[in-house]
């Protein structure tokens, strides 16, 4: 049975990548060589944190689930501050990779986070699966990126 209201958890995370899309970087790196591997990971994850949601309803009814719901919270909310601060910083790439709060690529941690502990309410091991298949590509390509310009 599908659950709609599932439908939010990836959707939270794909608004603001609108603006990516609507406001392109000023200076995005020159492109690299890409790590298949990585790629496939961020790739295969990415589809089943999008997919996944709609066969699982949320529940957050113990404590534990509560703190989950709490961790997305926080994790979604330092995500849009990090895409208001693109915004206000030219759309510089760089923006988007810079360290917050002593947390390297914050944009690619946070999305990261916010699904693995939307896993928890979300009562799938499934899920949580492609989270962790997304966070490798995701964080270690976000790594590389800002290695890259640092080189720059």
């Amino acid at each position: 049975m599908l659950h709609p209201a599932s439908l939010l958890i990836p959707l939270l995370i794909l608004l603001p990548n609108l603006v990516f899309v609507r406001f392109p970087p000023t200076n995005p790196p020159a492109r690299r060589t890409a790590n298949l591997l990585l790629k496939a990971s961020e790739a295969i994850g990415r589809l089943g944190v999008m997919v996944i949601p709609l066969f699982y309803s949320m529940r957050a009814e113990r404590s534990y689930e509560t703190i989950s719901l709490i961790v997305m919270l926080a994790a979604i909310l330092f995500y849009y501050w990090g895409w208001i601060e693109y915004l206000r910083s030219d759309r510089s790439y760089a923006r988007l990779l810079a360290p917050m709060l002593g947390i390297p690529v914050p944009m690619a941690v946070f999305p990261c986070l916010y699904f693995l502990a939307a896993s928890i309410v979300l009562h799938s091991i499934l899920f949580f699966v492609f989270a962790a298949i997304f966070a490798l590509g995701h964080i270690a390509n976000s790594c590389r990126d800002y290695l890259l310009i640092g080189k720059s």
